[in-house]
């Protein structure tokens, strides 16, 4: 029987404890999302693909540390999309579009394989972004990660 190789987590950045300096809310969550639907005041809105979750979590947790470090007050909304990080940039034009928020984070990563995918994938992603970012006036925070390993 082959030996299955376990994910090194160890690497992944972790949660601080939350104090109470901002708000944050899971908008998978129906009763989250019905409260942000009712004032549609999001001050930031963070999308992160479900592909690669450990590696995304882990950046997602990385900006609430550093937004509760910085002493950041407000209510963030945080969204976790279906799929990878091509999904991403048509979500972030959605959401945008539905709540308006100051700021919103876009969070996702490309691992390099075997064949070309990796390059076609990452240029249209990030162009994609960069497209929406246009198109708006929120500014999008470009947190899509990609790496060869």
């Amino acid at each position: 029987m082959p030996k299955v190789k376990e994910k090194n987590t160890n690497n992944l950045i972790k949660l601080n404890k939350l104090n109470k300096n901002f708000k944050l809310l899971n908008l998978n969550n129906l009763k989250d999302l019905k409260e942000v639907l009712s004032d549609r005041c999001v001050d930031i809105i963070v999308l992160y693909s479900e592909y690669n979750s450990s590696i995304n979590k882990s950046l997602l947790n990385g900006y609430l540390n550093s937004l509760q470090d910085n002493k950041f007050k407000g209510i963030i909304g945080i969204i976790k999309v279906p799929g990878g990080a091509f999904e991403l940039p048509l979500f972030t034009s959605k959401i945008i579009r539905k709540y308006d928020s100051k700021i919103c984070l876009v969070i996702g990563c490309i691992l390099k394989g075997d064949t070309q995918h990796y390059e076609f994938l990452s240029s249209t992603v990030i162009n994609a972004i960069r497209n929406v970012s246009f198109e708006f006036d929120t500014p999008i925070l470009n947190g899509i990660l990609t790496v060869e390993n």
